[in-house]
């Protein structure tokens, strides 16, 4: 099957999860950080669903799916190794039209969830289109390895003089050519090795005085060139 790739925006919209175990748990995890309202539904929870519910980032419902659970859902992933209880799942969420994921149960989706990478605004996704999730898996290590935490600023840095440039009286040509050249700069590697004044030589360059980390508002609050993730790189 052919997938079509989306990113899909559950900001404030409630998302049920099914089980409560460790796999649960790493999707819970992913829900949150996109902003879902996220309920848990399972009797038995793992440490971190426990730990969420405690802290009052999650709704625990700590007994078995049962049918009209659903109701009023977004978007439901099914995370357990009950073949009854995913297919249950998969057969309300598709009455109600609700996008719905069961864990290794391809025949009981709607849509199927790739290996992500996250680097601030940077999101790189990697599915085999459910052939094998393994094989994804490495491949996103493989990009981990390569993208690191700076380019998450990087991208924060391209934002803000994105920004400042259209509110400018900068021809549009010259916009999109500036920003093609950023791009492709070694600004990455300058963050990586904390290197500031390297970074603003090459703004300037690009723009002008005006476009220093500074100048555009960025300075250390743009992603942080203290982040604590890229001195441990």
């Amino acid at each position: 099957m052919q997938y079509y790739p989306i990113s899909l925006d559950i900001s404030g919209r409630r998302c049920v999860v099914v089980g409560a175990g460790a796999v649960a748990g790493r999707k819970v995890e992913g829900l949150l950080k996109a902003g879902g309202v996220v309920t848990v539904i399972g009797a038995a929870t793992s440490p971190l669903i426990k730990s969420l519910a405690v802290d009052g980032r999650i709704n625990l419902v700590k007994r078995r799916y049962k049918k009209g659970d659903l109701k009023s859902a977004f978007l439901v992933v099914c995370a357990t190794d009950s073949a009854t209880v995913n297919k249950a799942v998969y057969e309300e969420a598709a009455a109600l039209g609700i996008l719905v994921n069961c864990v290794d149960s391809p025949s009981n989706c709607n849509f199927i969830v790739p290996a992500v990478v996250y680097r601030g605004a940077l999101v790189i996704a990697v599915s085999t289109s459910g052939k094998c999730p393994g094989l994804a898996a490495g491949i996103k290590r493989e990009i981990e390895a390569v993208y690191g935490p700076e380019y998450g600023i990087f991208l924060d840095i391209i934002g803000a003089v994105r920004r400042k440039m259209l509110k400018s009286r900068i021809r549009c040509d010259k916009k999109e050519r500036v920003i093609r050249e950023l791009a492709s700069s070694p600004i990455p590697t300058l963050i990586k090795a904390n290197d500031r004044a390297g970074v603003n030589a090459i703004l300037k360059s690009s723009m002008g005085a005006g476009y220093t980390l500074s100048a555009l508002g960025a300075g250390m609050q743009v992603g942080g060139f203290q982040d604590s993730n890229i001195k441990k790189r």
